[in-house]
């Protein structure tokens, strides 16, 4: 058989036939030696329990017949006297000799041969030996001599085990028989006692012949009988049985392998035909043609192939190059086709969504799961920028567990950083898969979301498309970013107009609190300064004391304090009309830090912190307002030193290309991500353990005069652990509108 298939058949048959074949006879076999092995056992086992009981009853008879009390005994009847040596010959001619021993082992009389104190004679070489048997009576220990023929003799009656049967008789670990006393039994004889009565077992007998035996003790004689038989005559039918049944399984083998061959050629033929034949068409040999030799399944089916190369051979013949061609055309257009249908709809979803969603959470999500769905992208993801702009936050992507950071920071150089500060889309692609069919292209892609010049946040996309991001796709990327950014800017505005009618409500509520606190703390320093006034005009306190020098530090103490709350309302409504006015020149950054660390050591003095600089060197000059850089420097240690009680405060400063950085950083209570961004707002100081400490006017102050100088403020804070407030400034600030006023009145003064 030529193919693989029908030796494949014909070796599962044999094996399913051999296997259970081989296991069934393996067992029978087993099973007949194993049952041979207990009846062979039981009988050897039997005969020796026979033989045993056949010599004790012969003793027994001996010592009857010879021994008799008239011929052993005195005429006292009390002291055995010595038997007659010719009437003991007389009644048994096999016996050689006799004698007593006493109880403590001394000969009382002896006749014949029997040597004085033998257990057993040392007569070897001699044609006929002699045994000693031991008899126990009262008198004594009475030693009786045969000839071992006639022992053997009676031993070896009515025997029908078999032609190897032997049975021998044991003593003192040694076997008796015909022509010589042999040693070393398989077992020690001596050591069965009581009812110890039997054992057998396989060995290799006195003669070196691998022999089956049982034996049975009879403590009383001192000796015990052996029956042996060979292994070779007990297991003699098993093996007749194991070899016809070999060759009963090579027969039935020959018989199954000779029809398994006969059936599985005519089935595999047609088969092995079929395969040669598709091997040729395979090869471009399409002109096959093969018999149908039957009406079955493989009929059918070599007619259908028949059927088949003929069509195949009729249409490979003019029109394999123009198939070819049109496919490649077809899937090109499909493609093309699918992929614009795609964005036509992830278009269609996103202007519904601008009209039918409202929240802008939701719309977010919304937005993000019809790009990725619709354009088949691995991810996208959406962030807007935080207050301030030197942060923005991821607010919707789609897969949940895409892997997107969850922050972008001012200055990270990170692709969305990049973006959203040059408010350009961005593109980065690299080949993750080289090869003709499995290529691919990794593509990140950010797109600002921008209203008019204002960007709201990013949209990112990451695609493993096998040609990237083309530029035609692009374009209409940039289109959803718009549509999106208008969205949001609605959906916002919607959210707001709901909110107004609330912030109207709480307009008074929030006046009620700004002027209670105001007064407050106004309230205090004035009755402090008026209160110490008096007791030193009325000179309660006499000469200036140390008393008196205490107050006065008092006073100026609260002074100053008055002074700072007053020049923050001031400034926060001058920002709030609009009327402020930067006084702008090179500043260095280091002086204005170095001026301020006194007014640090102070707000830390008497607590266990640790103040802390980390200036670059060389920083460069910075366009801004001394007295406003001053004024930030100072709101930020001391909201440092206000919510810190121990560890450390650490000023950086640092420069890029295109910024300088400046931050605060402390190992405070934190701030809770519900309060981030109440701290910013005038009048609230978020819900602190100290939170009652000043106007809450610091940080909103600061973040404004930031933003006045073109810069960006966030914050980075776990709670428990600190706060880090960062603002950035532009090494060539732009100039505002009030600048250039200010200029050109300079300009026509001149």
């Amino acid at each position: 058989m030529r193919g693989g298939l029908g030796r494949t058949f014909l070796t599962a048959l044999l094996v399913l036939t051999i296997l259970p074949l081989a296991l069934i006879g393996w067992y029978a076999v087993q099973q007949n030696r194993l049952n041979l092995q207990r009846e062979v056992e039981n009988k050897l086992q039997a005969v020796a329990i026979l033989k045993a009981q056949e010599l004790r009853l012969w003793l027994e008879d001996r010592e009857t017949l010879l021994f008799s009390p008239e011929n052993f005994y005195s005429a006292t009847g009390r002291v055995p006297q010595r038997p007659s040596w010719e009437l003991l010959q007389q009644r048994d001619a096999g016996l050689r000799g006799a004698t007593l021993l006493d109880e403590n082992g001394y000969i009382v009389w002896t006749v014949g041969t029997c040597p004085d104190g033998a257990v057993a004679s040392d007569l070897e070489g001699v044609p006929d030996m002699t045994v000693a048997l031991s008899l126990p009576r009262k008198e004594g220990n009475l030693l009786l001599c045969y000839r071992l023929s006639a022992l053997e003799q009676t031993m070896r009656a009515d025997v029908s085990l078999g032609g190897t049967t032997q049975i021998y008789m044991v003593q003192n670990d040694t076997i008796w028989s015909r022509g010589a006393a042999e040693r070393a039994m398989p077992w020690g004889a001596s050591g069965y006692k009581g009812d110890q009565v039997e054992r057998h077992v396989f060995y290799v007998s006195h003669t070196g012949i691998p022999v089956m035996g049982a034996y049975y003790p009879l403590p009383d004689l001192d000796l015990g009988i052996l029956v042996e038989q060979e292994q070779s005559e007990v297991l003699a039918s098993s093996d007749r049985i194991a070899a016809t049944l070999i060759a009963v399984i090579l027969a039935v083998v020959l018989v199954t392998t000779a029809i398994a061959s006969m059936v599985i050629r005519r089935i595999t033929r047609p088969v092995i035909w079929l395969t040669e034949s598709a091997l040729e068409m395979a090869e471009g040999n399409l002109d096959q043609h093969i018999m149908v030799t039957s009406k079955d399944e493989i009929g059918i089916l070599t007619y259908v192939f028949n059927k088949m190369a003929a069509e195949l051979k009729s249409l490979y013949d003019d029109l394999e190059a123009k198939v070819v061609k049109r496919t490649r055309m077809l899937q090109q257009v499909n493609y093309q086709i699918q992929r614009r249908a795609l964005h036509l709809e992830a278009s269609l979803e996103v202007s519904r969504a601008i009209t039918s969603v409202r929240d802008p959470a939701m719309l977010l999500n919304r937005v993000a799961e019809l790009i990725a769905g619709h354009f088949l992208y691995a991810s996208v993801a959406v962030y807007l920028l935080e207050p301030g702009g030197g942060q923005a936050r991821l607010h919707a992507v789609s897969p949940a567990k895409a892997d997107w950071p969850a922050e972008i920071h001012a200055g990270d150089g990170s692709l969305l950083e990049r973006s959203l500060r040059k408010a350009e889309p961005q593109i980065q692609s690299e080949p993750i898969l080289q090869g003709a069919w499995y290529q691919r292209t990794l593509s990140r892609v950010v797109i600002p979301l921008k209203m008019e010049k204002r960007v709201l946040g990013a949209l990112g996309v990451l695609s493993a498309e096998r040609e990237g991001v083309q530029e035609d796709e692009l374009k209409v990327l940039v289109h959803l970013a718009n549509q999106v950014s208008i969205a949001l800017e609605n959906a916002q505005a919607y959210e707001r107009e709901r909110m107004a009618a609330q912030k109207l409500e709480e307009a008074e509520v929030f006046k009620d609190r700004f002027l209670s606190n105001m007064s407050h703390e106004l309230r205090e320093p004035l009755n402090s300064i008026i209160g110490f006034s008096r007791l030193m005009l009325k000179g309660l306190d006499g000469p200036l004391s140390e008393q008196q020098i205490q107050d006065l530090h008092r006073v100026y103490s609260n002074s100053q304090h008055l002074l700072g709350l007053i020049n923050d309302l001031l400034a926060i409504s001058q920002l709030r009309a609009g009327l402020m006015e930067l006084r702008l020149s090179a500043v260095d950054l280091r002086e204005i830090m170095i001026g301020v660390m006194p007014t640090a050591s102070a707000l830390i003095r008497g607590k266990d912190i640790e103040l802390i600089q980390e200036i670059e060197e060389d920083l460069p000059l910075v366009w801004a307002d001394p007295d406003r850089l001053r004024q930030i420097m100072v709101h930020l240690l001391n909201n440092a030193a206000k919510f810190t009680e121990q560890g450390q405060i650490v000023i950086r400063a640092w420069t890029d290309d295109e910024l300088l950085y400046v931050s605060v950083s402390d190992t405070g209570l934190g701030v809770p991500l519900k309060d981030r961004d109440r701290i910013f707002v005038g009048f609230d100081k978020g819900t602190g353990e100290r939170s009652s400490q000043g106007a809450g006017l610091g940080l909103a102050l600061s973040r404004e005069f930031v933003e006045l100088h073109g810069g960006q403020f966030w914050l980075e804070s776990m709670v428990g652990k600190g706060s880090t407030f960062t603002f950035s400034l532009p090494l060539h600030a732009p100039m505002t509108h009030s600048e250039s006023t200010a200029a050109e009145v300079d300009s026509v003064v001149a």
